[in-house]
């Protein structure tokens, strides 16, 4: 199984239409909180439904629980976000694959957050991607090879996603590194591109988000 996971967030409608219109047997869509409206104005049907529904309108929380039988409503009042709560049920579908949609957008703390979340799924072993109109997001946890045609931006940025990454090459790249280390927050693997058709990222410890970006005006 397939998982589409849509949150609250800023969502491009044209992002989300184009993955619900793939959604067949095999991919089930996942509304959280005020992505169920963002789902059905997509045109799509959510399989699953999970928040506290607090942002949205009275008259509409009432009605997604009556329209949805697959459902997981949470307290207000927790230590955890709906979508924190939402990826650890995910987590337990044990899905082949995760696209997070609606959780990046203006709030930074989320957005922050959110990214941070992305590590539940790389420690389960689950390929996860949180994508948006300009950034796909997505940890890896083993060396690669990518491809230049493959890439949804011209730019590739490495942060670690928990801890220092040692031993870092990068091959085919216009910034090239040999046996680095990442430090968190350093701005050292921020933007740099493929100069070959195949570009190859190789590391020995650690967690790394790969992040391939593109202008917004691109």
């Amino acid at each position: 199984m397939k998982l589409i996971m849509v949150a609250g967030g800023v969502i491009q409608p044209e992002l989300l239409s184009g993955f619900c219109r793939e959604a067949g047997e095999e991919m089930k869509i996942m509304g959280i909180d005020g992505g169920v409206l963002a789902v059905e104005r997509a045109g799509a049907v959510p399989d699953l439904v999970i928040g506290d529904f607090d942002s949205v309108p009275t008259e509409e929380r009432e009605r997604i629980l009556n329209t949805y039988r697959q459902q997981r409503v949470l307290n207000p009042v927790k230590d955890d976000t709906d979508l924190e709560a939402a990826v650890r049920w995910a987590v337990r579908l044990h899905p082949e694959e995760v696209v997070l949609l609606g959780a990046m957008g203006d709030r930074m703390d989320h957005t922050l957050t959110n990214l941070r979340l992305m590590v539940l799924f790389a420690e389960a072993g689950i390929p996860a991607v949180m994508q948006d109109h300009c950034n796909r997001v997505r940890i890896l946890t083993g060396s690669v090879k990518i491809r230049k045609e493959q890439l949804y931006g011209p730019y590739i940025s490495l942060l670690p996603a928990a801890g220092p990454v040692k031993g870092i090459t990068l091959r085919g790249f216009r910034y090239p590194l040999t046996d680095g280390v990442l430090e968190p927050f350093s701005s050292l693997g921020i933007s740099n591109e493929l100069t070959e058709q195949e570009g190859e990222i190789l590391y020995q410890e650690g967690l790394l988000f790969m992040m391939e970006t593109k202008d917004r005006a691109e």
